[in-house]
């Protein structure tokens, strides 16, 4: 299991005032030819309960039977978008945090295009290069009595997207490791803490892993400035440890509506998760049930400022496990400023 940034993870949000309340309404990749962009700063404060929230509080357990301390935490955090379009207003090249994954909690930086072929089929190509620092994890999370020690996640992913509005698919690939796997190395670590993990079982515990994902969503006019959208996947984790591959069913519904300088969404999430061997530490198979419930204000021109936008968000995250170790859940509210250009 990786480290769950709720806080951060937030960070797309940022984005639906700016460019998915547009996006969703507008039919050219942008209005004019050229660079364009949006830029901005929240501050939020996140509480969160979680074995894999990598915090200081949160560095010893004392068993594994509980869901870790809950710390309350402030963010102070950037973000950025950045994009060129063509002089034909059919391709553009992007750089920063995308529209296209808008509420599903997902941070990523990528470097991709779109190109338009014509009013409704448009296709995407992104790379999600691996960022230092921002992903990390425990070395062993099954420690116990003592600090566990930090380790970074590397990753690197891709995406295509090919749209025929009002439907989109999209095929996702992410490749997972953790720079210092030692997953159940400590002594009386396996079947409940009442014995040491033999090798074979280390290995089942190893979270190096490629992930694949289908999905596919569609956008649904309501009335006048306000529609919904349903998204779908299906996704895989093959992990080098079986213990650590699962098969996912993700389904989502959210609802925007834009009035004069006023856009809302609100959005509900569900994810049903089922591993596909035994996890040796507790001798079950793990079975994860997720939910995610976001809100999102945003004001247009605050203080009559041209491009400006003033952004309130609050999510709702938790995840029910079969395995008190995985649950986790975590409030989320942030008010910041973002100017588009």
């Amino acid at each position: 299991m990786f480290s769950k940034h709720y806080s951060v993870l937030s960070l797309p949000l940022l984005l639906v005032g700016c460019l998915l309340g547009s996006d969703a309404t507008a039919k050219p990749l942008a209005i004019n030819a050229g660079f364009s962009g949006t830029m901005g700063i929240n501050a939020g404060v996140s509480d969160t309960q979680s074995q894999f929230n990598i915090v200081d509080d949160n560095e010893q357990t004392q068993d594994l039977n509980n869901a870790g301390e809950a710390v309350t935490t402030g963010v102070l955090f950037p973000f950025f978008r950045l994009a060129y379009t063509t002089a034909d207003l059919k391709t553009q090249y992007f750089l920063g945090q995308s529209p296209e994954n808008i509420l599903n909690s997902a941070i990523q930086y990528e470097i991709g295009v779109t190109h338009q072929f014509d009013k409704r089929q448009s296709m995407t190509f992104a790379y999600i290069p691996h960022v230092p620092f921002l992903k990390e994890t425990w070395s062993d999370p099954f420690l116990t009595g003592a600090s566990r020690e930090q380790t970074d996640i590397d990753s690197n992913a891709m995406r295509v997207a090919y749209k025929f509005a009002p439907v989109q698919v999209e095929y996702s690939y992410a490749s997972y490791s953790i720079e210092d796997e030692q997953s159940g190395s400590q002594s009386m670590s396996c079947n409940n803490q009442s014995r040491n993990c033999t090798a074979e079982e280390q290995a089942s515990l190893n979270r190096d892993s490629d992930y694949h994902r289908l999905s596919a969503e569609s956008s649904i006019p309501l009335w006048q400035g306000t529609y919904a959208k349903a998204n779908v996947f299906y996704g895989t984790q093959d992990a080098k440890g079986e213990s650590q591959s699962f098969d996912e069913f993700h389904y989502s519904l959210s609802i925007m509506t834009k009035y004069e300088r006023h856009f809302v969404s609100v959005q509900a999430a569900f994810t049903d998760r089922e591993y596909d061997a035994k996890n040796p530490i507790f001798d079950e198979v793990q079975e994860d049930n997720a939910t995610r419930y976001s809100f999102l204000y945003s004001y247009t021109e605050p203080f009559d400022i041209k491009g400006s936008n003033l952004n309130i968000i609050y999510q709702k995250k938790e995840n029910d496990a079969n395995i008190e170790f995985y649950d986790s859940s975590t409030n989320f509210v942030s008010v910041g400023m973002s100017y588009s250009f």
